[in-house]
């Protein structure tokens, strides 16, 4: 099977926000190690494992690429998906660390209820047929179903919403930087929320897969800036808040 053009972009774009999200994870993770601060072992492992249905497009094209056809529906949809609940329940982790923390109980245990019934769901379908998952277009493109779909704008909510909340503290403060966090955290939750909401909702042709790739990516550097805030990014948007105020 020889990929087309449309495939090797799509393939190539997704391993690139892959890898980025990758290195922002571990960036933010490495802090973890550093100082003991528990948020940043959540936060950093949370954009690990929210990249996840990125993962199997990724490794699909890189497999195809020796075999011409990539990975199996199964193993596509398992590595695509298993590891979603996870990544929201160790948002909701930090959330609750910061807001809300009277309820920390309540909302883990709703969300657990969700989590465990789109796990089970999805690994009785997939089991029974993957087909009632999904119709994989070899070696990347995919078409989920209803199920998937809801669900996977349920957890996508759950991480935007909750997000804009937790950057709104940020932004009330008086601190130039930390209100620049705020700042940066809520360009992240939107553009990650348009990007996967576009990316898996409306067929893309080449130029809709850069866009849309692009906005993704463009989300995962504005949630490393927001959460750890570089002297490169630093320096780039206080320095032109100056001059513009100048």
């Amino acid at each position: 099977m020889t990929l087309n053009p449309l495939d090797v972009l799509n393939g190539i774009f997704s391993f690139i926000f892959v890898m980025i999200s990758l290195v922002v994870g571990f960036l933010i993770l490495i802090r973890y190690f550093r100082y003991k601060e528990k948020i940043y072992f959540l936060v950093g492992a949370t954009w690990i494992l929210i990249s996840e249905p990125w993962w199997p497009s990724s490794l699909s094209f890189l497999v195809s690429l020796s075999n011409g056809v990539g990975i199996t529906p199964m193993i596509y949809f398992l590595i695509g998906n298993v590891l979603v609940p996870l990544a929201i329940a160790l948002w909701l982790l930090a959330f609750s660390d910061f807001l809300y923390t009277e309820k920390r109980k309540l909302i883990l245990l709703l969300f657990a209820i969700i989590g465990i019934i789109f796990e089970v769901l999805f690994f009785t379908l997939l089991f029974i047929n993957p087909d009632l998952i999904g119709i994989l277009n070899p070696p990347v493109d995919v078409s989920y179903n209803f199920f998937i779909m809801i669900f996977l704008l349920i957890f996508i909510l759950i991480v935007v919403i909750s997000g804009l909340l937790f950057a709104r503290l940020s932004l009330k403060s008086d601190d130039p930087e930390v209100k620049l966090k705020g700042k940066l955290l809520v360009i992240a939750y939107i553009a990650f929320f348009v990007g996967a909401l576009l990316d898996s909702s409306i067929p893309l042709n080449a130029l809709g897969v850069i866009f849309v790739r692009l906005i993704l990516i463009t989300s995962a550097i504005f949630w490393y800036g927001g959460f750890l805030l570089p002297h490169w990014m630093k320096k780039l948007f206080l320095k032109q808040k100056k001059v513009i105020q100048g």
